[in-house]
């Protein structure tokens, strides 16, 4: 008995054993508990953009868009954001500030009044996170029917004419910004976000096991350093081709592989710092990070739809810059590749890697 408490006293690969299970225990249930998906959340972060062109009715002196819109406010679960220009509106829609945009026609009180079938114009896009894209998918038709209904009650209301029965009285012209080439394509960013996170984790993980007990400290730094270049080259390489394989979208290979392979490799260096600082507590750091970002990787749901206490770190740390990469190369819609976070990124892991492997390690390392 002496002799076993003894080897786990004196072994240092006893701790991350002893430390793996309760920390992933931990972390698990109270993810799966504080932060599980929930679609009330989820649907009051969507906001539809609204351009209104209605120029109203002389007689009498109404707008029938603004009298629609004030009673499907009520009812509607999400936001409402108006904008005075389409411009403004697809804008604000590239960026991801809204989920789809409509806009009324100038001429929609006329035709409300008049019998004629109205034509109302919705944006939508699929580079959003992909709740956001099928509830973007979603929309026209429920502003149709919604808006049908409110119509006719319109023309009740002022004794005119409908049209014949099973048309409806308004039409979406829907267009699209971005679209993804097929439902893989669509869910592609958020496994390949989730890969990214989880990779660079267990590869720093093991990286620092295997040289932890190296007593050269220069060359500790370095293989932790230098290793993790050609690692997660090859990582990312597979990782395109894999993507690219299921997607059918060869001709962004080249592109979807530098723009992972940075991504990853920050990272790596990043989880490999907090390693050679921290040792085996920086999994009590680490994994709530690469496991949370079902709820602020802005892949799955926007990030707004976490809880408070998350969304909190989601706005300090843009943890969904990730997945914006990804979903930039196979769908479009995103803005340029973060160069400044991926320095700062890369800096913070590097600047921890060598201090770290400076002072901490060695053959008697704990």
């Amino acid at each position: 008995m002496r002799d076993a408490i003894a080897i786990i006293r004196s072994a240092p690969n006893f701790r991350p054993a002893i430390i793996a299970p309760i920390a992933i225990m931990l972390i698990f249930s109270f993810f799966n508990l504080s932060a599980a998906p929930d679609q009330a959340r989820i649907t009051s972060a969507i906001t539809l953009g609204v351009v209104n062109h209605d120029t109203g009715m002389t007689f009498p002196p109404i707008k029938v868009s603004n009298r629609i819109m004030e009673g499907m406010a009520e009812s509607l679960p999400f936001a409402i954001a108006d904008f005075d220009d389409d411009g403004a509106a697809r804008i604000a829609l590239e960026a991801g500030d809204v989920t789809a945009v409509l806009i009324f026609p100038a001429d929609f009180s006329k035709n409300a009044a008049s019998g004629e079938q109205i034509e109302i114009t919705v944006l939508n896009t699929q580079h959003l996170s992909i709740m956001e894209s099928q509830m973007g998918a979603q929309l026209p038709m429920l502003l149709q029917s919604a808006m049908s209904a409110a119509v006719g009650m319109v023309r009740v209301a002022l004794s005119e004419g409908r049209l014949p029965s099973g048309e409806f009285p308004v039409v979406a012209n829907v267009q699209t910004l971005h679209v993804a080439g097929s439902g893989v394509a669509l869910a592609a960013p958020f496994v390949m976000g989730f890969a990214t996170w989880l990779a660079a984790m267990v590869g720093a993980m093991m990286l620092f096991f295997a040289t932890r007990e190296a007593d050269n400290a220069k060359a500790r730094a370095i293989v932790r350093t230098a290793l993790p270049v050609i690692i997660t080259m090859v990582a990312t390489l597979v990782l395109a081709l894999v993507v690219c394989g299921t997607t059918g979208q060869w001709d962004a290979f080249l592109c979807l592989w530098l723009s992972a392979w940075p991504v990853l490799l920050v990272l790596s260096w990043l989880f490999a710092g907090l390693f050679a600082v921290f040792n085996v507590v920086a999994m009590l750091i680490i994994l709530p990070v690469v496991f949370y970002q079902t709820a602020v990787g802005g892949a799955q749901a926007p990030v707004a739809a976490a809880p408070s206490w998350l969304r909190g770190i989601a706005e300090a740390i843009p943890f969904d810059a990730v997945a914006g990469i990804y979903r930039g190369v196979l769908i479009g819609g995103n803005g340029p590749f973060p160069i400044m976070l991926t320095l700062i990124t890369a800096t913070i892991g590097l600047v921890m890697i060598w201090a770290g492997s400076m002072a901490f390690g060695g053959s008697k390392a704990e």
